[in-house]
């Protein structure tokens, strides 16, 4: 039997392959990025405390966070206030949530079929002027047509006014037999 002293001995390995594994590791702890770096990519904890209380720190703001969704979930919008904003479409309960959007697509394509059928009854342009309901003509950009209007109309009222002051006054009439005394 062998001598248990023997066999307790410890067993070392070659001394080249001790000095390989020695510089091999060195080579990658010149290369570790800094503790900066592995908390941007959230790798370690971006925390002072001590590593014994980082799990309770950790525990602390999935509680918090748990408390913010209950209140968040307990005060938040009735289905009238969020159809009311505009967020939920009004009667879109009965539907399947799949086929809403397909509603909605549908909805805007018979508006859009509607709004052409609309503009290729629409009269033209001339016709409309001709009505008088188009005022301007060609050329005026539309934002000048209302100034364009009241400058047509100021000059009418102005010819008006020197026709008004440039008649002939009541007894200049009279006496040209246009008028009779007394009418």
């Amino acid at each position: 039997m062998a001598d248990p002293i023997e066999a307790t001995a410890p067993v070392t390995a070659p001394s080249h392959g001790h000095d390989e594994e020695k510089a091999r590791l060195d080579a990658l702890l010149k290369n570790r990025p800094e503790a900066k770096e592995l908390q941007d990519k959230n790798i370690l904890p971006n925390s002072n405390a001590a590593p014994s209380l980082l799990a309770k720190q950790e525990e602390l703001r999935k509680a918090q966070l748990e408390d913010r969704l209950a209140d968040r979930i307990e005060h938040r919008p009735d289905r009238a206030e969020l159809e009311r904003l505009g967020i939920l479409k009004s009667g879109s309960s009965s539907i399947a949530p799949g086929l809403q959007a397909k509603q909605e697509e549908l909805r805007k394509a018979q508006l859009e079929d509607r709004l052409e059928r609309e503009l290729e009854k629409r009269p033209e342009r001339t016709e409309l002027e001709e009505r008088g309901i188009l005022k301007g003509g060609q050329g005026v950009a539309p934002g000048l047509m209302a100034k364009q209007e009241e400058l047509k109309r100021a000059q009418l009222g102005d010819r008006v006014k020197e026709g008004v002051e440039g008649r002939p006054s009541r007894e200049e009439l009279e006496s040209r037999g246009i008028l009779h005394k007394g009418e």
